[in-house]
C-alpha cells in the first residue's frame, strides 16, 4: 500500500489526478456526490394547458392546513369580469384537473387604483395564513415598491390582522381605512436599507416569496421559515432571509444570508446581505430585465426529495436597456419574459439549473408571459409531474395589452431525471 501511494510512482500519481478530475466533472455537471435523482430537463405538457376565470395576475400560492390552496391575485377579480382589486385572495379547492374557486371575503379590500397595493408572498404555517402586501411608489402600479405590510389570519379565525414590526396585531375590517395607511408603523418593512441604481432607490424585501414546504409547512426540514426577495436595485440578485417560525412576527428576529465562510453559511443584519443566487441581468442579445423580475416560486417536492424553483426575468421597459427609464418603467411586457427551473437540497441552495429559455412562449408568438409559479400541492407521488402557473399580458387584435390570456394560466410539466450512483 505504501508503494502504491508513494509520490515517486508516476503511474499512480497520474491515476489519482485523473480520478480527481473525473470527480470534479461529475460535480460540474450537476450530479450530486451523494447520489440520487438529478433533474436534467423538463417537458411542457401543452395538451394540459388551461386558462381559467376572469382577469388577474401573479398567482402566488400556498397549501393550507385544510388541504385547499390559497392564491394571491393582483389587478383583477378572478370570479367576476370587472377589474376590482389591486390585490385579493381566493381559495382553490380540488385538484389540478378539477377545482373550484372561492372568495376570501374577510380579506381587506385593496381596490384597484386605491393607493397602489399588490400582494405577493403568501404562506400557511401551523394553521395560520400570512399575506405580504407591497406598496407602490404611487397610487397605482409604479415602482419600485416602498415596503411590505404583513397580514395574518390566525388559526380558526377568518379575520385578518396587520402585524407590526414588533409583533403587535391590529384587526383590519375589509373596508377599514387603516388598510390604506402609509404610516411607517403600519408596515413590517418600510423603505429599509435601500440601494441606488440609475439615480433611483430600491428596497430589499419590499416584495417577497416564501419557501413552500408542503401542506401547512408540515414538510419543513427545520424550524425556520425561509423568505426570498430580489435586490430591488439589482433584481437578478436573489436575497434570502430566515426566521424561526415562533418568532416570525418579530422583524428583529429575522436573519439575512450574508455569504459563506469555509463552506458554512453566514447570517447577519439586513445591511450585511449578499445574494444567495445570481440570475442573468440580460439575455444573450443584451436586452435587460427590470426591477420587477426574478421573484421565485420555491416548493418542496416530496417525491424527488428536493426543492424546485421556477423563476424568470421580465424585460425592462420599451427600450429593453439598462437606463433608469427602462429599469424602473411601469411598463415591462413588450415581449415574453424568460423562464427557468432550478433544484436544490436546501432552501439556500446551491441551486442548479436544469432548464432556461430567454423568451418563454407557450402557444402563440404574441404571448407575454411573466411571474411563473409552481403549485405546492399539485405534484405527483413520484415528484416528476408538477403544475406550472403563470401570467400573460398578451395583446388582442386591436393591440390592447393584458386583454388576451390575462388570467390564470396553468399547465402540467414533466421533470426529466437521471439516477446518479453514489
Amino acid at each position: 500500500m505504501s508503494y502504491l501511494l508513494s509520490t515517486d510512482n508516476a503511474t499512480v500519481r497520474i491515476f489519482i489526478i485523473c480520478w480527481l478530475c473525473f470527480g470534479i466533472c461529475i460535480v460540474a455537471n450537476g450530479q450530486d456526490r451523494d447520489g440520487g435523482t438529478v433533474p436534467t430537463g423538463v417537458e411542457f405538457k401543452r395538451e394540459t394547458l388551461k386558462r381559467i376565470g376572469a382577469k388577474g395576475d401573479n398567482w402566488c400560492i400556498t397549501w393550507t392546513a385544510s388541504g385547499d390552496q390559497v392564491v394571491s391575485m393582483d389587478d383583477g377579480d378572478w370570479l367576476k369580469p370587472s377589474l376590482t382589486y389591486s390585490n385579493h385572495l381566493y381559495r382553490v379547492i380540488g385538484e389540478a384537473d378539477d377545482f373550484k374557486r372561492a372568495d376570501i371575503a374577510e380579506y381587506p379590500n385593496f381596490k384597484f387604483g386605491e393607493k397602489g397595493w399588490f400582494g405577493y408572498g403568501i404562506l400557511s404555517v401551523d394553521g395560520a395564513l400570512y399575506s405580504c402586501v407591497s406598496k407602490c411608489a404611487g397610487d397605482s402600479w409604479s415602482g419600485p415598491f416602498r415596503g411590505v405590510k404583513l397580514l395574518k389570519s390566525p388559526k380558526d379565525d377568518p379575520k385578518w390582522y396587520r402585524v407590526g414590526a414588533a409583533g403587535e396585531s391590529k384587526w383590519l375590517d375589509p373596508e377599514s381605512n387603516i388598510r390604506n395607511s402609509i404610516v411607517e408603523d403600519e408596515f413590517f418593512f418600510f423603505e429599509m436599507s435601500g440601494r441606488e441604481k440609475y439615480d433611483g432607490t430600491a428596497y430589499p424585501f419590499s416584495f417577497c416569496s416564501f419557501a413552500q414546504c408542503g401542506r401547512d409547512n408540515s414538510a419543513a426540514r427545520d424550524n425556520f421559515i425561509y423568505i426570498y426577495s430580489p435586490e430591488g436595485s439589482s433584481s437578478n440578485e436573489l436575497l434570502l432571509a430566515r426566521v424561526e417560525k415562533n418568532q416570525f412576527e418579530r422583524r428583529d428576529a429575522w436573519e439575512f444570508f450574508s455569504g459563506r465562510e469555509n463552506g458554512q453559511l453566514t447570517w447577519g443584519k439586513l445591511e450585511e446581505r449578499k445574494p444567495v443566487v445570481e440570475f442573468p441581468a440580460t439575455n444573450s442579445k443584451g436586452e435587460c430585465f427590470g426591477w420587477y423580475s426574478w421573484l421565485p416560486s420555491v416548493v418542496w417536492n416530496e417525491g424527488l426529495q428536493m426543492f424546485v424553483m421556477v423563476n424568470g426575468g421580465t424585460y425592462a421597459g420599451h427600450g429593453l436597456t439598462n437606463s433608469k427609464k427602462d429599469y424602473y418603467d411601469n411598463w415591462m411586457h413588450t415581449k415574453s419574459g424568460s423562464l427557468g427551473l432550478w433544484y436544490a437540497k436546501d432552501p439556500w441552495g446551491p441551486w442548479k439549473q436544469f432548464y432556461y429559455d430567454e423568451e418563454w412562449v407557450v402557444d402563440d408568438p404574441k404571448n407575454r408571459t411573466y411571474q411563473p409559479k409552481l403549485s405546492p400541492k399539485w405534484i405527483s407521488e413520484d415528484g416528476k409531474t408538477m403544475t406550472l402557473i403563470w401570467s400573460d399580458a398578451m395583446k388582442n387584435e386591436n393591440g390592447h395589452s393584458h386583454t388576451t390570456n390575462y388570467l390564470w394560466n396553468q399547465m402540467q410539466i414533466e421533470i426529466q431525471i437521471s439516477e446518479v450512483s453514489q
